[in-house]
């Protein structure tokens, strides 16, 4: 009995990478909603990104996981398209951002969607005037917004392809 518990409590834990089922379902809905919550969650799994050691210290990386969630989504039937602001020149402060651009279809309609996340947590408190430090920055992804961006696939393909 313990270990048909163990087993059942363990059981989420051990999920496959990402949900194609649960993806299909929000995609063949047509509720963005849906489409935000499966993000959402994708972007909280892969939240701690990958650890880079150097002889001076180490950093972490998000790149690998947006790269991998992006091959996810391009996999995927019914996907037309997606990338991520990879190419694009910003700006080298932190916390930084990142945008996944989605385009799909269904029947007929041709929809496009952008999700926003921020590479890193800062441990302040926001009150008037004064900028507490309580607790230690972390370098987690932080999911921040989503919204209709029609256009951004195609136009980050084109800030690569000048690359």
């Amino acid at each position: 009995m313990r270990a048909l518990l163990l087993i059942l409590f363990l059981l989420p834990l051990l999920a496959p990478a990402q949900n194609a089922q649960r993806f299909q379902r929000a995609l063949a809905s047509g509720n963005e909603r849906a489409l935000d919550r499966w993000m959402k969650s994708e972007f909280h799994r892969v939240r701690k990104g990958h650890q880079v050691t150097t002889p001076s210290g180490s950093y972490t990386v998000h790149d690998p996981s947006h790269d991998s969630l992006v091959a996810f989504l391009r996999r995927q039937p019914g996907v037309e398209d997606a990338a991520w602001d990879k190419c694009i020149g910003k700006l080298d402060i932190w916390p930084g951002h990142s945008t996944i651009g989605l385009r799909w279809r269904v029947g007929e309609v041709l929809h496009e969607r952008c999700w926003t996340v921020q590479e890193g947590i800062p441990g302040t408190i926001n009150f008037p005037g004064w900028r507490p430090h309580v607790r230690k920055d972390r370098q987690h992804l932080k999911y921040k917004r989503a919204s209709s961006c029609p256009g951004f696939v195609e136009q980050q393909r084109k800030y690569c392809a000048e690359r």
